[in-house]
This record gives C-alpha cells, structure tokens and sequence, in this order.
C-alpha cells in the first residue's frame, strides 16, 4: 500500500515539474511536437562544407582534334640552292624543317566548389540563395597515345616535339572556349546544385553563377 501512494507521489510531481517547465518555456509545447517544422540550417558554414564535399563539380566534357606545327626556315645557301628541296618549301629561296601532329583529347568544364565561402551562401529557414564561383577549365587531357605525326622533314628533339604537344593542348582549350563550353558548364553546375538544394529540404532555391 505504502509503496502504491509513493508512486502517485511521484507521478504528480513528475506532471508538476512538466507543467513548470512548459510555462517556462524551457519545454516545447506538446502542439508543437507533433507539428510539422521548416527546414533550418544551423548556420552557413555548414551548408558550404556540405556542397565543398563534391569538390569539382565536372558538369561538361567535350572531345576535339586539333592539329599543330612547327616550322623552322632559314635562307638557302649558294649550295642549298643546286640541291633538291626536300623540305616542303618548294622553290621558295629558303630552306628549314616543318613537325605537324595531329592530336586528339579531352576537355572538362565545371565549377570549383571549394572556392565557395560564407559570402557566397544565405540559407534561411526553406530558403537558400548561392552564388557558385565562375566555371572554369578544369583539365585539358591529351596522352601521348592521342598524337600522330602527319608530316615531319628534318631532325626535332624531344623537347621541341613536346613543345609542339603542348601547343595543341593549349590550341584545344581555345577552342573549347571560344565555342562556348565555359557557359554550358555554367548552366549544368546551375541546374544540378539546384537539384542538390532540393534534395537536401529547400523549397525556395537560387543559383546563379558569379560574373
């Protein structure tokens, strides 16, 4: 019997001190347990480091052939002039060497997330604006298998052929760029961290990319 009463005891004063702790405010109400809450972001540090996790974004790959050359010319000696050109020139009064590679690779285009900073995010309640940072050329890829010769006369180093190489690398990122894969890629790193934005609760999501 005595430990029946202990226990309503202790019931009435554990509803007391619930009671309290309600008007205090220091408990949330029981209407409020059950009632559905907007999505809130602690702060924005932790948002960019949830979208720095994807690190570079790739969002477009583009495929190209380029071709490059290199000519060295130099004036025909009073000898050079009897003999027959095998250099390419012809019966120019100049005489050298010519290297043209043809080469083939890759191009991909996205967006550095890393380079986001507390600046660049508002998230408040279900709503988050982002500035992502421009897209820019991430790599360029051309391996050593990706070239052939179309015409060579005379002798070329190693270091010039790579010379020759690196000018078709570059010669292909101009291309990509002048056609226009760095707004593309703008575009898809919109698009897709939208999507992302969504996926994690928001409902009011803007991107857009800086400049």
């Amino acid at each position: 019997m005595r430990k029946r009463w202990i226990r309503y005891v202790f019931l009435i004063a554990l509803v007391l001190v619930v009671l309290t702790l309600l008007n205090m405010k220091w408990l949330p109400s029981f209407k409020s347990i059950f009632k559905a809450q907007p999505v809130t972001i602690e702060n924005t540090p932790i948002l960019i480091k949830e979208i720095n996790e994807l690190a570079q974004l790739c969002t477009i790959t583009a495929f190209d052939e380029v071709v490059a050359d290199s000519v060295v010319m130099k004036m025909k000696s009073p000898i050079e002039t009897l003999l027959p050109d095998l250099s390419g020139f012809g019966n120019l009064p100049v005489t050298g060497k010519r290297l043209v590679l043809i080469g083939k690779g890759k191009i991909i285009a996205g967006v550095d997330l890393r380079k986001l900073n507390e600046q660049s995010v508002f998230a408040e309640g279900d709503s988050v604006s982002i500035i992502l940072p421009a897209a820019e050329i991430l790599d360029a890829i051309m391996n050593p298998a990706d070239f052939e010769t179309f015409s060579e006369t005379g002798e070329w180093s190693s270091e010039a052929v790579t010379a020759v190489k690196i000018k078709a690398r570059t010669k292909m990122i101009e291309r990509s760029v002048e056609q226009g894969i760095l707004t593309r890629a703008n575009a898809r790193s919109i698009v897709l961290i939208e999507n992302f934005l969504r996926g994690l609760g928001f409902k009011k999501v803007r991107v857009q990319t800086a400049g």
